[in-house]
């Protein structure tokens, strides 16, 4: 299974702020940093607070801040919301459609990604290897 950058980014975006101790984070420094395009940023951002996972500060020192705890953010929620059709193949435009093994299989397989996600927490994700080896 493969996300979608859009997904990527703001998986990526969540970790940096969950390592921030709380200070908000500039856009423009997170896609520079990331090296991805600052529309496409602010795009993911703008999802990620309409979802209630980020914030916006204003101001000189302002940027983007997880508005929950890190132990509250569900990966697997995450994903769902970021990637709401999340279809492994394109079975409507497939002509095997009505009679294919392989829906059901797929579904499955879906279901079991997500649900080894649904068990981690944004706190989870943003520890470091080296955190979690020792």
């Amino acid at each position: 299974m493969q996300l979608t950058l859009h997904t990527d980014l703001a998986l990526r975006l969540l970790v940096v702020l969950a390592r921030s101790d709380g200070a908000p984070m500039a856009l423009p420094s997170f896609s520079a940093e990331h090296r991805v395009s600052y529309n496409h940023v602010a795009k993911v951002a703008q999802k990620l607070v309409r979802h209630g996972y980020l914030r916006s500060v204003r101001g000189r020192t302002g940027g983007m801040q997880l508005a929950l705890p890190s132990e509250e953010i569900v990966i697997g929620d995450v994903i769902r919301r970021m990637e709401p059709t999340m279809q492994l193949v394109n079975c409507p435009n497939c002509t095997l459609n009505r009679d294919c093994g392989l829906i059901s299989p797929l579904d499955r397989a879906k279901q079991a990604f997500l649900d080894v996600l649904d068990a981690v927490t944004l706190a989870d994700a943003a520890k470091s290897r080296t955190m979690v080896a020792a």
